[in-house]
């Protein structure tokens, strides 16, 4: 079986459209489902014709519209923070390496009878750089899965 491809994180960002749709679908869901109701319960059940009580319906599809735009807009505040750690540590990491290069061949051009301590050396804070990267990403993983969403992004807003 092969493994499922990655997206990369900055296009699991959603955009302030998609936020501003699925809010609107959210809203217009509720105050269709209240309608709905009140329709059945008042007119079919109570037997009771009358205008429909808009005021209430249309409350809750406002809240729900509110609600569900500021929970997005939190989970994308997540997502961007993550994405911009992520950035700097990737950053660092090719900084550290390169540093690491230059000393290896430094030491190499002087005295190529030292460069296997050296060069275990950098293998080794290449090895650390590596997995603090793995499991900070796997940690965002984590987080995204059990509902907790701790992911980011590097977009503007």
């Amino acid at each position: 079986m092969k493994p499922k491809a990655e997206l990369p994180l900055s296009s699991q960002i959603p955009s302030i459209a998609s936020i501003c749709f699925s809010s609107i679908v959210s809203g217009l869901f509720v105050l269709s489902v209240t309608i709905v109701l009140q329709w059945f319960i008042y007119d079919d059940w109570m037997h009771k014709n009358g205008p429909l009580r808009l005021v209430g319906s249309a409350l809750s599809a406002a809240l729900t519209f509110g609600f569900v735009y500021q929970w997005r807009l939190g989970q994308r505040k997540k997502r961007v923070e993550n994405l911009r750690r992520f950035e700097r540590i990737k950053w660092m990491n090719d900084r550290i390496r390169n540093s690491l290069q230059a000393i290896e061949f430094i030491v190499y051009a002087k005295n190529p009878h030292v460069t296997d301590p050296v060069k275990d050396a950098v293998d080794e804070i290449e090895t650390v750089l590596q997995e603090v990267l793995v499991e900070d990403h796997a940690q965002v993983r984590t987080h995204e899965s059990s509902g907790r969403s701790a992911s980011g992004e590097f977009l503007s807003e």
